[in-house]
């Protein structure tokens, strides 16, 4: 069974820039997606939790997906957002 799927990439943003945080809730309201995925570099160490939490609490985070594991990154923000 094939289903269709729009995937919505926004630039980078930061959860302290409330500016382009509330663009990402009017993205949400106008969209209505079915599940939000929350793309993490790995090298921002511990402050990706700070950051999945902010996006968690303005967006509702279904699933995070961590890149750059193959560099100098350990994964322990795997760990630490899962908590999240």
């Amino acid at each position: 069974m094939l289903k269709d799927v729009v995937i919505i990439d926004t630039a980078g943003r930061l959860a302290i820039d409330e500016v382009l945080m509330d663009e990402l809730s009017n993205i949400k309201a106008a969209v209505r997606p079915h599940e939000i995925l929350l793309v993490v570099d790995s090298m921002i160490g511990q402050d990706a939790v700070t950051t999945a939490q902010t996006f968690n609490e303005k967006l509702g985070v279904d699933g995070v997906i961590l890149t750059k594991l193959d560099g100098d990154a350990r994964g322990g923000a795997a760990l630490s957002i899962k908590a999240v």
